[in-house]
Formats: structure tokens, C-alpha cells, sequence
């Protein structure tokens, strides 16, 4: 068994030293966590840490605010035994068994773990990362890292391949350094030798080898020991996994053929499979548009509830309403469309949600998806952070830094309040929507950027070109294809379905058993007008779950629920008097309105249309209550 993982965690000056056996280390706010960190920038599964051989890497799980070693920002990289990650305010420093494993690379006197051993604890962190992984550019570059390790090699390379084309090419060198331009670096010739083979090419000698002696390429290059394999899945050649070393013949034996065939092996289970669910849910897409179609056509036809995975819905959108019917079938029509979009929605009704789910069940699914909230940040730093900056631009620019378009190159940028962004950002941001180009703060060189860019607001943004405060050309560039989700209130049908989904994601967060609802407390629920919307109802999820078991009953519920319930209870029968039917409904609006506001009469009266001395006069007329409950 391998040493534990000691693990010294530290933030606001308190300091606490985990220590854990697993192979693999989750780190984030989760409670399915390894290390669980208390800060609120991190996510709930913020980066992971894998033991390779005897390697450790640290690798990003597309955390919100990002994963830093030092002063970079990393997605997967090898750590040293000084390295600090950092998440927020939070900091990890790696000591104990890992620390004198990466010692011992560099130390002599180290007692050294025998190879076979170490080759085993390699392919064996191979096999469960690829379980855990579901971003293809890691999986790659951890499947080269691995191969180099294994063969002692220069170089590795992974190209994959479908229809034909090439969909990935990657090559990183002995160093765990990315090697540019990695389709130029290795034989075409002998690329598509090793993919019309069955078995491993290994060449001790290429540039004398019988068979590809005097390939232009392979001289052009220096390439001397090669060794490929084809990764196959199911009589299916889905691309070529190779090793190369350009300073010494017969650098590879035929024992490593073993080596590098296993690990081809592994990627084809995993590359099938990942191919194999993506047909699935491009084929389950195709089936819920042609079920939307046939409800269309057939009014009595039963539609199925939109469900967090799989089904004929979007993942984690819940609903029956219309109003969530038609955006899903609107955003069905637009997944393989890279026009920008403008989801539009008051605050809490899940902008984002719909952004990730347009990006996941797209095409650019295994491409990045970067997030960056417009309104979060001042011109100066929110520009840096856009588009990057180049060392030495500003006071703290130690080095170059990406931007978040470059991140997102090849796949969606989401700017989140995209309204909030001042004038002069607005101008930036129209000329990468035009011209698909960047300029890095402090720098001249212009880069080129191809993004999916999906904005969300909840601002009226065509009012703000009227206003004057939103360039008329950005709202065209951006706003392509609109789509609008509804707010809670609009489809209180979907309260029932929304609450069962909280219930079982709340209680398996915190450990909690799942309730149900009682009769009274879905329909005191239903009759709220959630002002906060699907945010406003999760989080009285998450206090009814934490706080309480069993069914969950009407008193149970906070107070401006109650009030909305109670202002529903004026009940009218049929053939009631003018009269009382005006005074029902006046109730209900002042409750509805003091339950929004219920420490600002003035804001409560605007909400009504009605001036704060008529407001007041209301409630002594009808006698309504309004002691703070809550």
C-alpha cells in the first residue's frame, strides 16, 4: 500500500493537516469531498488531486473561480514538493507520503519503489481517473503523461480521429510540458501506417527502418525510436496513441508494447463509451423534438416532465409548465448553431442553468465552457480578465495571462449580466463579436478566438437601448436568438416536481432524510408568488430538509409563504357580491406586496401603484396584519 496523503489546509490564519489513503483526492464545499473547504470561491468539486507512478498532478474540475498553483492558473499540472494550491482564500500544501514521492524522483537517497510495482500504480491511477474524467483534453493529456512515463520516452502523442478528420491532436514531452503544434511533430506517413495495422508499430531506427527508409517526413523530423499503437473499439479505429525518442535507437523494448497497448486499451473503453452516450443523447434529443412535434399535433397527448438527466429534457431543468415546454424546444433548435444567444429572466430563474445546458447537450460538449460575471467587476480588472494581459501591463502583472475568451476558444463563453457592462466594455466586446479577435491588456499582438458566446441578463436590454446606456450594434451582434425563461410564478404547476428534485438533492448534499409534502404545504407553496423565483424555493428546500423530518406541514413553512396562503384563504363562492370579490383581491395584492417588502411600506405602496398615506389607509380598512413573522 502506498504512503497517505498529508494534506495541510489553511485559511484566516487557522491551519488544520488531513490525512487521506485514497489514490485520488477530491478537494471542494461537497460533503462527498476528501478535503472540504469552508470558502465561498470554492466549488462544490473544485480540483482533484492524482497520483501517477510517482508523480503528483493537481487538475482543475472547471471550478467557478479556477484552481491556482502559485501565482498560475492551472487546469492539470505536476506538483512540486514547495508547490501551494490555492482555492479563494484557502491554501493546500501536500507533506507526507506524497511529498516524499515527489522528493524522491530528485533525491538519490530516496529508497526507490521497484519499477514493476511503479509501472502497476500508474496504469491502476490510469484506469480510475478515466472513471472519473469526462473533459477529453485531460483524459489525453493524462493518458500521454502516462505513456511517457512508462516507456521513459522523449515525447507522447494522442490523435483522435472520426469521419475521417482528426477531432484532437495532443503531445507533451517528457517535462509534462504541452509540445505545440503537435500534428506537424509527428510522420503523416507513418500516422496513417500504424492506423491501417492491427497491432503496434515499433521501430527501432525509422529514419533505416526497410519500410520507411527515405520518408521525407520521418527524416524532415529526426524521428528515431517510434513506438504506436491504434486505439480500437469495436473494430472501430478511433485514433493512434505513439511514444517517440529522437536522441536514441531502440530506445523502447518489446515489453513496453505491452505497456502502451494496455493504456490504448483503456483509452478505447473510454473513448467508446464517451461516444457511445453521446449518440445516445443526440438520439434522445431527436426523440423528445419529435415527441414536442407530435404534442403539437395531438392536444390530448401527455407530455412527460422534464427530467435532471436523460429523458426528452435538458439536465437539471424540472418542468411541465408550457412556458418551460416552449424554451425547451426552442433551445432544441439551436443546439448546433454557434449564433449567439441572449437569455433573458428575472434574477434566480436559472440563466446559467440554461446556458450549461445549451453548451453540454451541443456538439461543442466536450469543449470548454468559461463563465465570467459582467457585473462583478470594475472596467479595469473585468477587461483584464476578458481578454488577458501581457506581463508587466499593470502594477502586479508578473507574467502573461490568458483571458477568459481565450480559455473558451472552440467552445461557449457565458457573460452573466451582460447589461451591467459600462460603455467603454461594451465597444471591446463588440469588436470580438465581430471580427473574433482579441488583444491582450498591454499588448499589440492580436489573437484569434473562436467562442460560442451566450449572454444572460436580467435587464431589459431593449430598454437600455432606448435609453442610451447599451450600444444599439452590441444588442444586435449579441441577441441573434433570444430566449426567455419564465419566471416561478408564471408556472406554479412545476412547484410540486421542483420541490421533489430539491428534496432529493438537499438531502443527499447534507446526509438528511428525503421528505415529502403534505397536501397543505404544496398547496400553500403553489399559492406564493416567489418573487426570488427557483433560487428563493431551493433555499426553503434547504431549510425544510435540514431543519425538519418526515412529511413536511404547512406550519413548517416561513412566514411570507404563510402570508401569501393566508391572503388565498378568502375563498368567494359563486354569485358573490361585487363588492367583496374587490375587496378579496385588494387583500391579496397588499399581502402579496408587504410580504416582497416587508420593511419598506413606500417600495410595497410603488409595487401596488398606490401612493404609501393610501397604503396605509388600506391595511386599517381591511384590518390586515402585518407583524414581521419571519
Amino acid at each position: 500500500m502506498r504512503n497517505p496523503i498529508e494534506i495541510h489546509v489553511e485559511r484566516d490564519n487557522i491551519q488544520k493537516v488531513l490525512t487521506v489513503e485514497a489514490e485520488s483526492v477530491l478537494i471542494g464545499r461537497g460533503r462527498d469531498c476528501e478535503v472540504r473547504i469552508e470558502d465561498p470561491l470554492a466549488s462544490r468539486h473544485h480540483c482533484r488531486l492524482e497520483r501517477l507512478g510517482r508523480e503528483v498532478f493537481v487538475v482543475d474540475l472547471d471550478s467557478r473561480n479556477g484552481t491556482w498553483v502559485g501565482v498560475e492558473q492551472i487546469e492539470r499540472r505536476t506538483l512540486a514538493p514547495a508547490d501551494v494550491i490555492r482555492i479563494g482564500s484557502t491554501t493546500l500544501k501536500i507533506a507526507g507520503g506524497v511529498e516524499n514521492s515527489l522528493a524522491s524522483i530528485e533525491s538519490t537517497q530516496t529508497q526507490e519503489t521497484p519499477r514493476e510495482e511503479d509501472m502497476l500504480q500508474t496504469i491502476l491511477a490510469v484506469a480510475r481517473t478515466l472513471e472519473q474524467e469526462d473533459r477529453m483534453e485531460r483524459s489525453a493529456a493524462l493518458l500521454v503523461d502516462a505513456a511517457v512515463s512508462l516507456t521513459r520516452a522523449e515525447r507522447g502523442f494522442l490523435f483522435l480521429l472520426e469521419d475521417g478528420r482528426t477531432t484532437l491532436a495532443l503531445a507533451r514531452n517528457f517535462a509534462r510540458e504541452p509540445v505545440p503544434a503537435p500534428e506537424t511533430k509527428f510522420s503523416r506517413t507513418l500516422l496513417a501506417k500504424t492506423l491501417h495495422c492491427r497491432d503496434a508499430v515499433l521501430l527501432k531506427d525509422a529514419a533505416s527502418d526497410g519500410e520507411f527508409a527515405g520518408v521525407e517526413s520521418i527524416s524532415d523530423l529526426g524521428l528515431r525510436s517510434v513506438l504506436a499503437v491504434p486505439l480500437r473499439y469495436r473494430g472501430e479505429v478511433m485514433g493512434l496513441l505513439a511514444v517517440d525518442h529522437r536522441l536514441t535507437s531502440s530506445a523502447f523494448r518489446r515489453s513496453d508494447i505491452s505497456l502502451v497497448g494496455g493504456l490504448a486499451g483503456l483509452a478505447s473503453a473510454y473513448l467508446g463509451a464517451k461516444r457511445l452516450n453521446q449518440s445516445l443523447a443526440k438520439m434522445k434529443r431527436h426523440n423528445g423534438r419529435l415527441q414536442r412535434q407530435l404534442g403539437k399535433r395531438n392536444s390530448s397527448a401527455s407530455v412527460a416532465p422534464l427530467e435532471t438527466s436523460g429523458g426528452a429534457g435538458f439536465a437539471g431543468l424540472v418542468g411541465t409548465a408550457p412556458a418551460m415546454q416552449k424554451l425547451c424546444s426552442d433551445m432544441e433548435r439551436i443546439l448546433d448553431s454557434n449564433a449567439a444567444v441572449v437569455i433573458e429572466g428575472e434574477s434566480g430563474t436559472g440563466k446559467e442553468l440554461v446556458a450549461r445546458a445549451l453548451h453540454f447537450h451541443s456538439r461543442l460538449s466536450d469543449k470548454p465552457f468559461v463563465v465570467e460575471n459582467c457585473g462583478a467587476l470594475p472596467d479595469t480588472l473585468l477587461e483584464s480578465e476578458l481578454f488577458g494581459h501581457s506581463k508587466g501591463a499593470f502594477t502586479g502583472a508578473t507574467r502573461d495571462r490568458k483571458g477568459r475568451f481565450e480559455e473558451a476558444d472552440g467552445g461557449t463563453m457565458f457573460l452573466d449580466e451582460v447589461g451591467e457592462m459600462s460603455t467603454a466594455m461594451q465597444a471591446r466586446l463588440l469588436r470580438v463579436l465581430q471580427e473574433g479577435e482579441i488583444r491582450r491588456v498591454g499588448s499589440n499582438e492580436v489573437r484569434r478566438v473562436s467562442v460560442r458566446v451566450v449572454a444572460a441578463t436580467n435587464a431589459d436590454l431593449a430598454a437600455k437601448v432606448k435609453a442610451g446606456e447599451f450600444r444599439e450594434d452590441l444588442y444586435y451582434r449579441l441577441k441573434v436568438i433570444g430566449l426567455r425563461v419564465p419566471p416561478l410564478h408564471e408556472r406554479r404547476e412545476d412547484i410540486p416536481l421542483l420541490c421533489e428534485h430539491f428534496m432529493g438533492i438537499e438531502a443527499a448534499e447534507n446526509g438528511c432524510e428525503v421528505r415529502s409534502l403534505s397536501a397543505a404545504a404544496a398547496k400553500a407553496l403553489q399559492a406564493y408568488s416567489w418573487p426570488g423565483n427557483v433560487r428563493e424555493l431551493r433555499n426553503e428546500i434547504r431549510r425544510l430538509v435540514l431543519l425538519g423530518e418526515g412529511e413536511v406541514q404547512a406550519n413548517e413553512l416561513s412566514a411570507p409563504v404563510l402570508r401569501a396562503e393566508a391572503g388565498n384563504t378568502l375563498h368567494l363562492g359563486e354569485g358573490a357580491p361585487l363588492p367583496d370579490r374587490v375587496k378579496a383581491l385588494e387583500i391579496a395584492a397588499i399581502r402579496e406586496a408587504i410580504a416582497k417588502e416587508p420593511n419598506n411600506r413606500s417600495q410595497a405602496a410603488k409595487l401596488l401603484g398606490i401612493t404609501r398615506f393610501a397604503l396605509l389607509r388600506k391595511i386599517e380598512k381591511y384590518a390586515i396584519s402585518t407583524e414581521d413573522e419571519s
